[in-house]
């Protein structure tokens, strides 16, 4: 059985610390077990009892309703929630719950649901990288080990790597070419792989390299593959902290194919002007690029 602090409690719900102790005065919740050394912690039952509260509470349910509830009601609600394909909250908080315990069937249960219910392109866009932005927030605040981080991405990027595979292969000439791949010590790959399956799926050639590609290696492939679009995203520290030297390297090694980029350092950097360099905020504006034209206009 694990332990958790408050803080872990907030950082797993979003239930501010403050918030946990009021309630819990006011509405008599949860009491908090002590460890030896008078040490407050809660255990997984209470876990998944602010889990729900959260739930209920992203969902209009005011404190006062929820206080009213017992437990088995509260579980009740939730499911019927979880039934609402438009809930990203609840099937967040889902996958949330299966990481923390490495249930798999769980995990794959909730994602398939949402896939099924939504589309995968919707499934990332509201729910996936939500739910990799809230594991972002664990792993910070020690909530999470790597192995739980592990846990998720390969059974998101095993469902990716399947439904890209089940799309057709582009066997027209004269469709647009585009090779993808991350640059060396970029080892985040998920959001590669869904620009995999876009660019697949609006009919286009796909060259997937995946990640730490070194430099010179780019020079090789793109003069090989002659790319009409390089896809990258940087989103891990650089040993140098500097993002321009990174993509004047990527830069360099192409052959003036252009170069779409994004990625939390990218976003957060101020970049030198680029010719050919194409910047996008998020995966809603990679998906309109793709079928935009300036990629339908693109001649080689």
């Amino acid at each position: 059985m694990r332990k958790f602090s408050i803080s872990d409690i907030e950082a797993i719900t979003g239930i501010k610390a403050h918030t946990i102790r009021i309630w819990e005065q006011r509405y008599d919740f949860v009491v908090p077990k002590r460890t030896e050394t008078n040490i407050r912690y809660y255990d997984d039952k209470d876990l998944c009892f602010f889990l729900n509260i959260s739930n209920l509470s992203e969902n209009g349910y005011k404190i006062s309703e929820i206080a009213k509830m017992s437990a088995q009601e509260m579980v009740s609600v939730v499911s019927l929630l979880s039934a609402d394909s438009c809930n990203p909250c609840v099937h967040i908080n889902a996958l949330t719950d299966a990481t923390l315990h490495f249930n798999e069937a769980k995990f794959l249960g909730t994602l398939a649901y949402c896939i099924d219910a939504k589309g995968l392109e919707q499934t990332m866009q509201e729910t996936i990288f939500a739910f990799m932005r809230k594991m972002g927030v664990m792993w910070q605040t020690g909530v999470i080990t790597p192995a739980h981080e592990h846990f998720s991405t390969d059974l998101i990027k095993r469902k990716l790597i399947c439904t890209i595979d089940s799309l057709p292969d582009c066997d027209d000439l004269q469709a647009k070419r585009f090779l993808l791949f991350l640059p060396s010590t970029e080892t985040h790959e998920l959001g590669l792989l869904f620009a995999h399956y876009i660019v697949k799926s609006y009919g286009h050639q796909v060259l997937y390299l995946g990640q730490s590609i070194p430099y010179e290696d780019l020079d090789v492939v793109s003069q090989a593959y002659q790319p009409d679009f390089c896809i990258t995203c940087l989103t891990s520290v650089l040993i140098d902290n500097d993002v321009n030297n990174v993509i004047d390297k990527i830069v360099e090694n192409l052959h003036g194919q252009k170069l779409v980029i994004s990625g939390p350092l990218v976003l957060n950097s101020t970049l030198h002007p680029r010719k050919n360099m194409f910047i996008l905020k998020n995966l809603i504006e990679f998906s309109e690029f793709v079928n935009s034209k300036i990629v339908a206009h693109e001649y080689r």
